[in-house]
């Protein structure tokens, strides 16, 4: 396999999990326990089944208790950043150094089932989001309403043309952003001069509807490739996720495994 088809992973995992209260006091938010493993040894041991060799995780908050167990942590390799005043993009771009080949990225909150990551992995294209389009069902199951912590996703077919608006008009709602995402070695290599350029500019100003670059959420540097040109397109699927982000989050996905309709959103057996 030459370095161009070659794909890894790089793992989000600096979270706080402050939302999540009293179960992750002493640990980050990725070490989260759901049904007898912690969110990232699932995470990575579904990369692993994928075909994925090579995974690079980022941490920030407590990453001496970031622990994957040693039978599936050979192909491990651990970036720590020491500034707690950055965001996720800056946390990506702490990785860029394994920028060179295909990369799909994830938020060190979600699970995801082998579907999706198959279709991650089969998208071509130069910047692939994996998407919801049936995410109402999961919305109102999680926050009793379709109306709550919404941000807008238009898609024009499958090419995003516009994401990340707080609160948009329900017409703006196409879809919901997971937190997954495939890169080709091409769209990172355009990334980067978009952050690079940015950062001249934005580091300690607005930029887009974040407070700086430097504090700067995912979904908004995404919008400046889509503004640069960058073809970024929808990897469309319904439901076979979780996102565990707060209390009631969790609690909820643990009783609907005790009631048997977990399932309807994601199977972790799959």
């Amino acid at each position: 396999m030459s370095i161009e088809e070659k794909t890894k992973a790089i793992i989000l995992a600096g979270g706080l999990g402050t939302r999540l209260g009293k179960y992750t006091e002493n640990k980050p938010k990725c070490m989260l326990e759901f049904l007898g493993k912690s969110i990232i040894q699932r995470q990575v041991e579904l990369l692993y089944e994928g075909g994925i060799e090579e995974i690079i995780v980022v941490r920030k908050h407590l990453p001496e208790k970031i622990i994957i167990p040693p039978k599936i942590s050979q192909g491990v390799t651990y970036i720590d950043e020491t500034d707690y005043s950055t965001h996720m993009v800056v946390g990506l771009m702490e990785a860029r150094r394994y920028f060179d080949s295909n990369v799909i990225l994830l938020y060190g909150d979600v699970l995801f089932e082998r579907s999706v990551l198959e279709k991650v992995k089969d998208f071509s294209g130069e910047v692939g989001i994996v998407v919801d389009c049936d995410w109402r069902e999961y919305w109102k199951a999680r926050h009793g309403s379709d109306q709550v912590d919404t941000e807008s996703m238009i898609l024009d077919g499958e090419k995003i043309v516009s994401l990340g608006l707080p609160d948009p008009p329900q017409a703006d709602l196409h879809a919901r952003y997971v937190g997954m995402i495939k890169f080709s070695k091409k769209g990172l290599e355009k990334a980067m001069i978009i952050y690079d350029q940015a950062k001249k500019v934005f580091w300690e100003k607005p930029w887009y509807t974040s407070k700086s670059l430097k504090r700067a959420y995912m979904t908004d540097f995404f919008q400046a490739q889509i503004d640069s040109g960058v073809d970024v397109r929808a990897i469309l699927i319904s439901h076979r996720w979780l996102e565990f982000d707060t209390v009631a989050d969790y609690e909820k996905a643990l009783q609907w495994e005790k009631e048997g309709s977990l399932g309807r959103f994601y199977d972790p057996q799959k």
